[in-house]
């Protein structure tokens, strides 16, 4: 009786170990730099940095949810809708 639910627990390790820590891990290194963009609200020159973790704990069920974690427009800028990071801006 064990011998199907050891088998089903190395499938669940071999696809935790092959397939969702590199997703993890790759999404994690394209997020955790700081880039240069332009903010859409202001037109304004804008260094932001995005929460890493967040974006790479997501990336395994679909996109990324990507936010940003640091602003140099804040704290004016504060509460923003974060459109400089949007799917297609976020490249």
């Amino acid at each position: 009786m064990g011998t199907p639910w050891i088998i089903l627990a190395a499938i669940a390790a071999l696809a935790l170990a092959y397939v969702v820590v590199p997703v993890m891990f790759d999404a994690f290194l394209r997020f955790r730099r700081g880039r240069t963009v332009r903010c859409p609200e202001t037109g304004l020159m804008a260094q932001v940095s995005i929460d890493a973790r967040r974006a790479a704990l997501t990336a395994v069920p679909g996109p990324s949810t990507v936010r940003v974690a640091e602003c140099s427009l804040w704290p004016e800028r504060r509460g923003c809708e974060e459109k400089c990071v949007a799917p297609d801006a976020a490249g």
